[in-house]
């Protein structure tokens, strides 16, 4: 599965890589995240660290699965890349989760954002689908009131 939505929201590119690149914040805006708790990174992490439980609801029923994510950044002419990726440390082979978030400089103070959900696994059956389409909408409603609502 893969969603993917853009949208362009009215702060500067520094508080919206700022805000994206903390998984933390996700809670506050982003649905599909219940929590998010930093946690240790080992050695070959590319990133810091953090426990991450993600949940979806269907009526009274929800699944809820907890991951380690790590954050990856790439930084380029005009654009920032923050990406977390599943990344546990039990040895054993999982299933690929990534979080990606492009962000680059809009028009007229506009900053552009793309984000996008990705996951390779079998687990989440095609019924989440609506759910999981559902919540990365909201989400995309919901984050540029969490970003006006930062200091700075």
């Amino acid at each position: 599965m893969r969603y993917r939505r853009k949208l362009s929201v009215a702060a500067g590119v520094d508080a919206v890589v700022a805000a994206l690149s903390d998984l933390s914040s996700y809670p506050e805006w982003n649905d599909l995240v219940a929590d998010a708790e930093p946690t240790s990174a080992i050695a070959d992490d590319p990133g810091p660290a953090w426990s991450t439980t993600l949940r979806a609801r269907v009526g009274p029923f929800a699944r809820a699965k907890r991951l380690r994510f790590v954050r990856e950044l790439e930084i380029s002419d005009g654009s920032t890349s923050i990406c977390f990726r599943r990344r546990e440390v039990d040895g054993r082979d999982h299933a690929a989760w990534v979080m990606r978030s492009d962000v680059s400089t809009g028009q007229a103070g506009q900053t552009d954002v793309v984000l996008e959900l990705s996951y390779d696994g079998e687990l989440w059956s095609s019924a989440l689908d609506p759910v999981l389409s559902a919540a990365i909408s909201r989400s995309t409603r919901r984050l540029p009131q969490y970003l006006a609502d930062q200091p700075g």
